[in-house]
């Protein structure tokens, strides 16, 4: 099976992608939602995190393994990879595209603080962006609403405008969106940015890279397939409302103790 993690709900973004590249596989997908935000926390505490849930994983027989969550990537998968003998995959902004189409030589990227701060974004800018101006801004409480399922209310308008509005000044032509729970609340963007604006969400991205690992190793999927969807929250009631509005379908969602 295919495994993947995000320190809560954004990575659904992920598996929406790769449940439709490849739909004969099996995907469980875990939200940590005990430990969420990551952004706030120190990188230590996320690698720790990060390793212990994706040896969790491999032990459940994940044949690969996404870590769905920029944060995450940027702190620990150096650590992860080191730790699993399995395909590790990570997630990135999609500078490098943004950068390379822009024509006003203006983009904006769009992640939480940590992401936004970390030498992985650093090296991209360097190696990509070199003759583009890049504007970031965090979304601050974006993680928070949509962990709440609240997508389209009055003050989550708010928060996307305060981010959003004035890079609209700055002939930006590019977005590109640094955290997995961000897509969720692309169209709220959408309305501030109208047509002239691309956002660049790497889901599909990620997507291509699994299905292209699964191709090298020969992999076939295990029949029958069979989704599960896992919350370290002690009460998975809220995980279980939330994903018709976030994948347009219900699932059972399980509880995991992971001390």
């Amino acid at each position: 099976m295919i495994a993947m993690f995000d320190s809560g709900l954004g990575g659904l973004s992920v598996w929406q992608a790769v449940s439709a590249a490849l739909p004969q596989w099996p995907i469980t997908y875990l939200a940590d939602q005990a430990f969420c935000p990551y952004g706030q926390r120190s990188r230590e505490e996320i690698a720790e995190r990060s390793v212990k849930i994706c040896r969790w994983l491999a032990e459940e027989g994940a044949s690969i393994l996404v870590v769905a969550c920029n944060t995450a990537t940027t702190a620990a998968i150096a650590d992860v990879r080191r730790e699993l003998a399995i395909p590790v995959v990570g997630i990135e902004p999609a500078i490098k595209p943004a950068a390379a189409m822009s024509r006003t030589g203006r983009i904006a990227v769009l992640a939480t603080e940590y992401t936004l701060a970390s030498e992985r974004v650093k090296t991209l800018l360097d190696a990509h962006a070199g003759d583009v101006e890049v504007l970031r801004r965090p979304g601050a409480g974006w993680v928070e609403q949509v962990e709440a399922g609240d997508l389209s209310s009055d003050a989550t308008r708010e928060l996307v405008r305060a981010a959003v509005a004035p890079l609209l000044e700055q002939n930006i032509d590019h977005i590109a969106l640094g955290c997995t729970h961000y897509p969720f609340l692309a169209p709220l963007i959408r309305e501030l940015t109208g047509d002239g604006i691309r956002l660049y969400d790497p889901a599909e991205a990620i997507a291509r890279r699994v299905e292209s690992l699964l191709d090298e190793q020969g992999l076939q999927p295990p029949a029958p397939r069979r989704h599960r969807f896992i919350t370290t929250d002690p009460d998975a009631s809220g995980m279980s409302q939330r994903l018709p509005a976030l994948i347009g379908q219900p699932y059972v969602v399980e509880s995991l103790r992971l001390q």
